[in-house]
């Protein structure tokens, strides 16, 4: 059904698409709009300018006319923050749009802009969603409290009014990966403001990253295209983590996990070889200014109470090993240090979830992790307790 409609629709815009030389242009006729402000604005990643106005005339005709677009715009055509019509221009298109002045979202009519008959599209079918979502809450409420078929059923439905929603977005996507129209249908939300497709979700999110790989390959100079594929790294950054922390939390109810790293002579050494002692697990850098301030602190610390059996593993989030083995020296740092030289890389920081320098984790003679991020008098405050 979709692709017949879009198809359809192709062909009546390319018969009747037309250029203005090195411009863009926008015109129609608002009906009843007679003596009422037409404002036309460009959506901006952050922020909404208007670019141009008009007083509607009695005629109700309207013109607009701006130079050539680097890319596809989203602009709006508004008499009001209630009363307005989203547009996908592109180059030099020459669009026409005919609407009446009461509900232009509802009544408009337009050529000349397949991005912009697409984003009508959406937009459609996103009021009829929110309509039918609405028809479905409202039966839910007048069911009775023991109706228990009569809410199945009505989840059911609501399950798949969603799930066809998404296939249709999907559809678009796939078939249209170079599109600002999917952008767009990518951030649609339903009445209440949540969003329809939800990026944390690897079955949603495999269209987020669809067009974000070919919007970045089509338009590489694009402020949207830029957001849209950073966002998606951002996301995936943040799974990645989420990831490590139930890792390590789900470990840590048996133990921690262990780490196997090289000191700067080449020896393998494994964290859970100190196990029977109390081990402070330092994450740090030669480059971090705030990891060698520390290194001074806990060298009072370690003087203080490793007779009694406390430990230092530290790893460090070093690429270089001359600067490492230079800083360690420097430092006269006299415990276990370990690491795989892969900088922010690093296996063991992304194991244990590090996102700052330094970081640690004081982990107890029976394997089990009692802090984190203790430094300074509330490492050596818990020391004291311990021993």
């Amino acid at each position: 059904m979709m692709k017949q409609s879009l198809f359809t629709l192709l062909i009546i815009l390319l018969i009747s698409a037309c250029s203005t030389g090195d411009k863009f242009k926008i015109s129609g006729n608002i009906e009843d709009g007679a003596g009422k402000m037409l404002y036309l604005q460009k959506m901006e990643l952050n922020q909404t300018t208007t670019i141009d106005s008009v007083k509607l005339k009695k005629s109700g005709d309207f013109s607009f006319a701006g130079e050539r677009l680097n890319e596809p715009t989203f602009l709006l055509l508004k008499m009001s923050e209630q009363n307005y019509i989203t547009l996908l221009a592109d180059t030099t298109e020459h669009i026409e749009v005919m609407a009446n002045a009461s509900n232009m979202e509802e009544t408009y009519r337009l050529t000349n802009s397949i991005g912009s008959a697409y984003i009508q599209i959406f937009n459609k079918r996103m009021r009829i969603l929110n309509s039918e979502i609405d028809r479905i809450l409202k039966e839910f409420q007048d069911l009775e409290e023991d109706d228990a078929e009569g809410k199945k059923r009505l989840e059911t439905e609501y399950r798949q009014l969603i799930t066809d929603h998404k296939t249709f977005v999907g559809d678009f996507i796939m078939e249209n990966p170079s599109s600002f129209a999917g952008y767009y249908a990518l951030f649609q939300r339903f009445n209440d403001n949540s969003p329809v497709l939800n990026v944390m979700d690897k079955s949603d999110q495999v269209y987020f990253k669809t067009l974000a790989t070919s919007l970045d390959i089509h338009y590489p100079d694009s402020e949207r295209a830029k957001h849209l594929y950073n966002y998606i790294l951002g996301v995936q950054v943040q799974q990645q983590r989420d990831e490590l922390t139930q890792k390590l939390m789900e470990e840590a109810k048996s133990g921690f996990p262990d780490i196997e790293e090289k000191t700067p002579q080449g020896d393998t050494v494994k964290l859970s070889s100190l196990k029977g002692k109390t081990i402070l697990l330092s994450f740090w850098a030669s480059w971090d200014k705030s990891s060698r301030n520390e290194n001074k602190n806990l060298k009072k610390i370690y003087k203080k109470y490793n007779h009694k059996g406390f430990e230092i593993y530290q790893v460090s989030l070093d690429r270089s090993k001359v600067l490492w083995e230079n800083a360690i020296e420097a430092d006269a740092l006299p415990w276990i240090n370990v690491s795989d030289l892969r900088y922010t890389d690093s296996y063991p920081a992304r194991l244990y979830n590090i996102q700052q320098l330094p970081s640690n984790y004081l982990i107890s003679a029976k394997g089990e992790i009692v802090g984190k991020d203790l430094f300074g008098n509330r490492l050596s405050e818990r020391l004291a307790e311990i021993y």
